[in-house]
């Protein structure tokens, strides 16, 4: 995934494009990696995650500004580093295609401007957006250029910043989850079409990724929590009870573990029901139309949850497409070469904060 593409909201000067932690806030937790080159391949040079005082962060909005300060300064000090490229929460953010006239790229943002909010459901004056150039197309009737915009509540941008600078951090960039998460589970130079499904502990998110560009991208509120609770509900035990036999059972139809599946399906039918939805959608609106992205040819599962027993072979085999567990090592090191200081499993959960992390070393 190309660093020039979404919100690079805070450009820093040539001199400051150096290694930087990567800084993934959500409502729970912080999650931070910091990578340094190594024999021309990366290594980790920290990592860590960090539960959040709950009602800090509530649907990505930031409620008590100065007990974040507070907060993100004990991690500050704990990481020794002041450069960060930070992430957006992706419920918050708007992302529509646009089809302009032919114009040159120097005049794109300007009208943007004027029209952005007849795509998005934010005014112009309310918005702080990012575009990325999809294609430039020419026919016998007319002739024009499709962008890829995407847009934040001015204010809610200027929270994350402001609590981040006030807590001592040089920010380079923020950046939206999803380009941070595709940068680290989608192969540099893999130009298929995939939708990449994170699923989280409050939310799952879903992204159809093409030409190495994001395409689409939706969020719900139906995740690995979800799942918790169902178990809690249906067993009468404990939140951490329900954990341990989520992770114990999984998602496995058979005569022991049935009870388990039927107490964990609804939820498992909500996220399957999304995706197919997504799949449908852009097979019809997408390929059908003549654009150029192709039919969607795998999934790829990110996020703690997605490594449930069974989660996988359920998804592929309702949906007929390959399903896989992504490997945010892809386009950071060989395992042929060097074992991660972080295993597979525990890595999936760091996905976004190691994207981020890789931002400053591509071009």
């Amino acid at each position: 995934m190309s660093s020039n593409g979404f919100w690079n909201l805070f450009p820093a000067p040539k001199y400051l494009q150096m290694p930087a932690i990567g800084l993934d806030l959500s409502d729970q937790s912080v999650k931070y990696v910091q990578l340094e080159r190594v024999s021309g391949s990366y290594s980790v040079k920290q990592f860590g995650n960090k539960a959040i005082p709950a009602g800090l962060i509530e649907g990505g909005e930031i409620k008590q500004k100065e007990k974040l300060i507070e907060f993100l300064k004990t991690i500050k000090e704990e990481m020794g580093q002041d450069f960060v490229v930070a992430s957006l929460p992706e419920e918050k953010g708007f992302l529509s295609q646009i089809e302009l006239p032919d114009i040159g790229e120097e005049d794109i943002r300007n009208v943007l401007e004027l029209q952005i909010e007849n795509y998005v459901p934010i005014s112009g004056y309310d918005a702080i957006f990012d575009y990325e150039i999809v294609e430039r197309f020419k026919s016998k009737d007319k002739a024009g250029v499709i962008v890829s915009a995407s847009a934040f509540p001015s204010a809610l941008v200027k929270d994350y910043r402001d609590v981040l600078t006030g807590a001592g951090f040089k920010l380079l960039a923020l950046e939206t989850e999803t380009n941070s998460l595709a940068r680290a589970v989608v192969k540099e130079g893999d130009n298929s079409t995939q939708m990449i499904v994170d699923f989280g502990k409050t939310r799952t998110t879903f992204v159809v990724v093409s030409n190495q560009r994001i395409e689409l991208t939706s969020t719900i509120n139906v995740a690995g929590d979800s799942l918790t609770n169902a178990i809690m509900r249906d067993f009468g035990v404990d939140f951490f009870q329900a954990e341990r036999i989520k992770k114990e059972y999984g998602f496995v139809k058979n005569k022991e573990y049935e009870k388990f599946f039927n107490s964990l399906l609804p939820v498992i039918l909500v996220i399957k029901d999304e995706m197919s939805k997504h799949i449908n959608y852009w097979g019809t609106h997408m390929v059908k139309s003549g654009g150029n992205s192709g039919e969607i040819k795998k999934i790829i599962l990110s996020g703690g949850d997605s490594s449930l027993r069974g989660f996988s072979d359920f998804l592929s085999y309702q949906l007929r497409l390959p399903v896989e567990m992504c490997n945010p090592w892809i386009n950071i090191m060989d395992f042929d070469e060097r074992i991660p200081e972080i295993d597979l499993r525990q890595a999936m959960v760091y996905s976004v904060a190691l994207g981020l992390a890789l931002r400053p070393f591509v071009k």
